[in-house]
């Protein structure tokens, strides 16, 4: 018989040995086509000499190969997930991901030289020069051959925190071994070691973050961990942006009250229950912003979100006195539980944001005084963009632009096109940004626990808080004017954390795999083999969106009604304001159960109608019937064809 913690079926370990041979052939194909240490920045390429010998094509042709037989396994393992006979437990799949990520532990870089870039930085550092001041081949380091030539001359845009670890690991390897090739291959070995530390912090918090917004625990570990995209970027590439997710992942879990003690359940808080006192939970998760953010500042994105997650369970009451509430045998009137004014809820959500962004500047200022740095990191941000690439969805457009022009006699409006087009793009970043974080903070302050006794609303607004963190990374992602496969990680692992509905998880599994597609083992991204192509897969990309967003806008426009003028939405819930007279409204009779009763409430006070109907008034008529609707009565449906 199986045990609580293994698969019913052999067929999933099947799978777990097939992903194994997988990595197990990925880091043998390393070693021939890897970003090998000290190898010329142009050896990547079948144009060039050099790698056109036969250990780089057999390297190549097995790194790849095993590349397409991961993702056919995790494809197929994702498949397992969904059948309900044959449930895998979050464990199992845990297990599974170290198996396939222990191989890709001994292979040299998969999929960027960056891990050669923080071995300089940190070795700057150590002997007393500032990183921000100057780029590493200036600076003097030992390995600057192994950093691609573009970025010699140029600072590092990373925190304090990011310079100080690559400062201990680079010291770690100087005290261990004494050559420098074996200082940079124990260094590397410390990289990927510090990229691990955040899948830890991810196998930790995401299961219970994805509980808390009642979302699949496996599926949000099988999408964010056991990916090819995880596999190459976090393990194979031991990117920064490991531990940057896996930090702010750890800090919405704490947000929400994921603990070691367990998630807090659904539900408003009843009456005799202590308060809940989310602050010691919300410093303790602006800490974690903090030092995500001391290592690239993108993490800010997360701290208006971590913010609004830990306000989520504030109750707001509807009004003062007694409250109808359903009972299994008969209605009653009983006391309202505790309750806060509106007011003051939004107050305590404006604390909150303030108490967040306190802590996380007093982090990063400490972070940046232990390490003796300054802000000099802000004006290597720009460097980043010095490479085009479709891959950037405003820098694809402004690319078809200039290639349209250059059609047109004017190639030298090439770069003001792509200039132009990635301001429009951050234009656009800010109006999205600001809009999710509108959209969370109207999802917190919507949960009003009289109106609903499904203990959901909760649940549903951590949901909606952490989707709109995700889509809000995945805006920086896509708007910003550079883009690397591992920049999607952070947007990748949120939104894993809050799939609940099946359509969800398909597209975010092709984005996943495309996205772990993109680079070759060398790290020679194949969008500077393919520019033309892939601005023209943008300019369509944006057409097609653009025609996908009109036609849901139409579909969803709310009818309106015929009397009154008054929009309404058919299927959902409406209020119904009170009538001037002050008798009760439509639809809300004594014995109806969820009707809501409030003794002293003014006559403007908004009602909703229990049925979920849609909205009607005391001599107007039913928007589903057509019939003049009498108080007490329900409207009748007009039955269809």
């Amino acid at each position: 018989m199986p045990g609580p913690d293994r698969p019913r079926s052999d067929h999933p370990v099947r799978l777990r040995v097939a992903g194994l041979a997988a990595t197990t052939l990925m880091t043998a194909g390393a070693y021939g086509a890897g970003a090998l240490p000290g190898a010329p920045d142009d050896r990547a390429g079948p144009g060039d000499v050099l790698s056109s010998s036969w250990p780089y094509w057999l390297g190549l042709g097995g790194s790849l190969a095993g590349l397409l037989l991961l993702a056919v396994t995790w494809w197929r393992l994702g498949g397992t997930l969904r059948q309900t006979g044959r449930p895998v437990p979050n464990r199992w799949l845990l297990v599974t991901g170290a198996l396939w990520a222990a191989p890709l532990l001994f292979a040299p870089p998969m999929g960027s030289r960056d891990v050669y870039a923080y071995a300089c930085q940190g070795a700057l550092w150590l002997d007393g020069v500032d990183p921000y001041a100057v780029g590493v081949a200036d600076g003097g380091c030992t390995w600057t051959d192994s950093v691609p030539s573009l970025w010699w001359h140029t600072t590092t845009p990373y925190g304090p925190l990011a310079i100080a670890l690559a400062g201990a690991v680079v010291a770690l390897a100087r005290l261990l071994v004494a050559g420098p090739e074996d200082q940079l291959l124990v260094a590397v070995l410390g990289f990927r070691a510090l990229a691990l530390l955040g899948a830890l912090l991810l196998a930790r918090y995401l299961p219970r973050l994805a509980r808390a917004v009642g979302a699949s625990p496996a599926t949000a570990t099988w999408l964010a961990l056991l990916s090819p995209l995880t596999a190459v970027h976090l393990v194979g590439g031991a990117h920064n942006d490991a531990l940057m997710v896996g930090l702010v992942v750890a800090a919405l879990a704490l947000a929400v009250g994921a603990t070691t003690g367990g998630v807090p359940g659904p539900g408003p808080v009843r009456s005799g229950r202590p308060p809940l006192r989310p602050w010691p939970g919300l410093l303790l998760a602006g800490l974690m912003v903090g030092l995500a953010a001391s290592i690239k500042i993108t993490a800010l994105v997360a701290l208006p979100f971590v913010a609004l997650l830990a306000t989520v369970r504030l109750p707001v009451a509807i009004a003062p006195g007694t409250i109808r509430l359903p009972h299994p045998t008969a209605p009653g009137t009983v006391p309202l539980p505790q309750t806060t004014a509106p007011g003051t809820v939004r107050l305590r959500r404006v604390v909150a944001l303030g108490v967040t962004l306190l802590t996380v500047s007093v982090t990063f200022a400490a972070a940046t005084v232990a390490t003796g740095l300054d802000l000099g990191w802000l004006s290597a941000l720009p460097d980043t963009g010095r490479l085009v690439q479709w891959t950037s969805l405003p820098s694809g457009l402004g690319m078809a632009a200039g290639y349209l022009l250059r059609a047109f006699g004017h190639p030298e409006a090439f770069d003001s096109a792509v200039a132009l087009a990635r301001a429009a793009g951050l234009t656009v970043l800010l109006a999205v940004s600001v809009a999710l974080v509108l959209r969370a903070w109207r999802a917190t302050g919507a949960i009003r626990p009289t109106e609903r006794t499904d203990g959901r609303e909760p649940v549903d607004a951590r949901r909606s808080v952490t989707t709109a963190c995700g889509l809000a990374f995945g805006a920086v992602t896509l708007l910003s004017p550079v883009f690397y496969p591992w920049y999607a990680l952070a947007a990748v692992t949120l939104l894993a954390a809050a799939v609940g509905q099946r359509w969800w998880r398909g597209p975010l599994a092709v984005v996943v795999l495309a996205t772990g597609f993109l680079v070759l083992p060398d790290g020679l991204g194949l969008a500077v083999r393919t520019k033309l192509p892939g601005a023209l897969f943008d300019v369509v990309l944006v057409a097609v969106l653009t025609g996908y967003a009109v036609r849901n806008a139409r579909r969803s426009r709310p009818g309106r009604s015929t009397s009154t003028g008054v929009t309404a939405r058919v299927g959902r819930s409406a209020r119904i304001p009170r009538s001037r007279s002050g008798s009760r409204p439509v639809g809300a009779a004594s014995g109806d159960i969820g009707s809501v009763s409030p003794v002293g409430s003014g006559p403007n006070w908004p009602w909703r109608r229990a049925g979920g109907g849609a909205a009607t008034t005391a001599g107007h008529r039913s928007r589903r019937s057509g019939s003049a609707a009498r108080p007490g009565a329900p409207a009748t449906p007009r039955p269809r064809g």
